[in-house]
């Protein structure tokens, strides 16, 4: 049996002048070569779990610490992070807290350079990070020019070249690509089958985890609520979810008919459905669910009316026509791109890191001006006008809320924007207080913004621009780094402005999920251009297209094609399409 690589008995800690304890008396034993998962929502304690194994905490983040901790043999807090380097490498969620070289070739060189290497063991390693981590010709890049999902690969890749016995992984993939994601799980899967090195994954990507992971912890409030395999673990559906956890859809599906045996892979359900290994007691409750208005909805298994491409009879909000751009001493980022946006849309625009998605959106409020072709907003270009006055009509929320919340109160901050742009006081204060309301902040109006949790300060940062009341609202990845509850939260909002309020929506985003269950139009980009747009079930059933965006779909997507020829966008729709499929084979039958 393996020896034991990590244990943990009865650790507690609390942060320096904080009195809620971060962990709870967490144990964990983890065996050499093994592979964990963790899972909770945010501020469940993972990251703090994770500073706690390489002892950043509590020598660098201070705070009181109770329990054993055991290392490879080292006490962390005892011999020091620097020590620690070369036994438990690191990779932080937030990547711009690990980048500092000029270039990303020099910042994936320091750390197999600061473990006194030889040169041609350290050019190796840095060779193979890069190409593994689909950096190549990005070598003499600064890292503060490369996309978040580049930075995020980045900080992997200096990890990665250290090679050290334990990898603990703080959500490396939250602003990735699904190939890149992919990519990243599968060096994972290989550092630690090939290699033997034990990894802890930090994640929220639970599909992912049930091929990965060994063993599958799950935390809330500080301590582990469940653990075991993954079989095991995802087996609780109800539980999960009532954590916060995004139930795997194979895994709903399997639950929402019944399944003798709970279905982990697409393979195990499509055997589940040949073999007839389901019996639900209720087959229109496992039909209801969160569903989409437009393209979800189905009767008898096939998909509704509602479902269509937008409306060309309209005039378009934006309009984009071969538009191009290039960054300074860099690549071109734009090569031609044309693009309509229609009043009252939900439009997702996706594809892989570099695509040029960042680039073409803060376009269209003059964060960014074109090498050529032209904007129009309401028909007219807006190439001459001041983003001062294009913010009023088009608002652009960043990836990282901390960029745009600089006030000192969370009240303050709804106010800042508007007041701006002079709207009339009486009105300025019914917004907030209606605003803080919405998002839920009623409660922390006179907080500090820095002291909310991440998924409240983007909530703030989308509402402080919300406030302006603009046609248009541009988010930028909105759900990177937050639980799977308070990813709902923020497209519920999003969805509510949309409906009620009759605002244009637009999101950058890498999770199909969240595309599945809000986007009404799907626009797909490569290599600075569109090159395809739909629907959700039609940007999905197009193969060819998604592996030229490296994009995955759902595998929801995946089973009901092999199923029945055609794509479902939710495990509800799926069960829903079975069920019809059976009573209409059983009205054959009895004829």
């Amino acid at each position: 049996m393996a020896p034991t690589i990590i244990s943990l008995k009865d650790v507690t800690f609390a942060y320096k002048g904080s009195k809620r304890q971060a962990l709870r008396g967490v144990s964990l034993d983890v065996k050499e070569g093994e592979c964990i998962a963790i899972l909770g929502p945010t501020g469940a304690g993972k990251s703090t779990l994770a500073c706690v194994m390489n002892g950043t905490v509590p020598r660098f983040i201070e705070g009181e610490l109770t329990g054993e901790v055991v290392i490879d043999g080292q006490v962390p807090s005892e011999v020091g992070t620097a020590q620690m380097a070369s036994r438990v490498g690191l990779v932080f969620g937030d990547p711009d807290t690990q980048l500092f070289g000029m270039t990303v070739e020099e910042d994936v060189a320091f750390g197999p350079a600061n473990l006194g290497l030889d040169y041609e063991t350290i050019m190796r390693r840095i060779e193979r990070a890069i190409k593994d981590m689909r950096l190549t010709g990005l070598e003499e890049r600064a890292p503060h020019r490369l996309s978040g999902g580049q930075k995020q690969a980045t900080a992997i890749a200096g990890v990665y070249a250290m090679l050290p016995k334990i990898m603990v992984l703080d959500e490396p993939t939250s602003m990735l690509d699904p190939e890149g994601k992919a990519r990243v799980f599968s060096i994972v899967r290989d550092l630690n089958k090939t290699l033997g090195m034990t990894v802890v994954l930090i994640e929220q990507e639970v599909d992912d985890i049930l091929q990965l992971a060994d063993r599958v912890f799950v935390m809330k409030s500080g301590r582990f609520e469940l653990g075991g395999t993954p079989r095991e673990v995802f087996a609780n559906v109800d539980q999960l979810k009532e954590v916060g956890i995004r139930v795997p859809h194979i895994v709903e599906f399997g639950n929402l008919v019944g399944a003798e045996e709970t279905p982990f892979t697409v393979e195990e359900a499509v055997s589940l459905v040949e073999r007839k290994a389901w019996a639900t007691p209720d087959p229109e409750a496992s039909c209801s669910g969160r569903e989409k208005d437009d393209s979800a909805n189905i009767s008898n298994g096939k998909p509704s009316g509602a479902e269509a491409s937008s409306g060309s009879t309209r005039a378009p909000l934006v309009e984009v026509m071969d538009l191009e751009f290039q960054y300074p001493m860099g690549a071109k980022a734009l090569n031609g791109v044309n693009l309509k946006i229609y009043p009252g849309e939900f439009v997702a625009i996706v594809g892989q890191n570099g695509a040029g998605k960042t680039t073409l959106t803060r376009h269209l409020n003059g964060l960014l001006r074109p090498l050529s072709g032209d904007i129009r907003l309401f028909g007219k270009s807006i190439l001459n006008e001041p983003t001062t006055k294009l913010c009023s009509m088009v608002g652009y929320v960043f990836q990282n809320p901390d960029e745009q919340l600089f006030c000192t109160t969370v009240e303050d901050e709804l106010r800042f924007g508007p007041s701006n742009i002079g709207m009339d006081p009486k009105e300025l204060e019914e917004a907030v207080n209606d605003i803080l309301l919405d998002i839920g902040l009623d409660k922390y109006r006179q907080v500090w913004p820095r002291y909310l949790t991440k998924g409240e300060r983007q909530r703030l940062a989308m509402a402080s621009v919300a406030a302006m009341d603009p046609d248009v609202l541009i988010v930028d990845e909105p759900t990177t780094g937050l639980d799977w509850l308070e990813s709902l939260q923020i497209l519920d909002y999003l969805e509510k402005l949309r409906r009620e309020k009759d605002k244009t929506i637009l999101i950058i985003t890498h999770d199909m999920n969240i595309v599945s269950l809000y986007a009404k139009r799907v626009v797909v980009m490569a290599n600075g251009r569109v090159i395809g747009e739909g629907t959700p079930r039609e940007v999905f059933s197009q193969q060819e297209l998604m592996a030229q965006a490296y994009l995955r779909r759902p595998a929801i997507a995946d089973l009901s094609e092999i199923l029945w020829g055609e794509v479902s966008l939710t495990s509800q729709e799926a069960a829903c399409r079975l069920f019809g499929s059976s009573r209409t084979n059983a009205e054959v039958s009895d004829k």
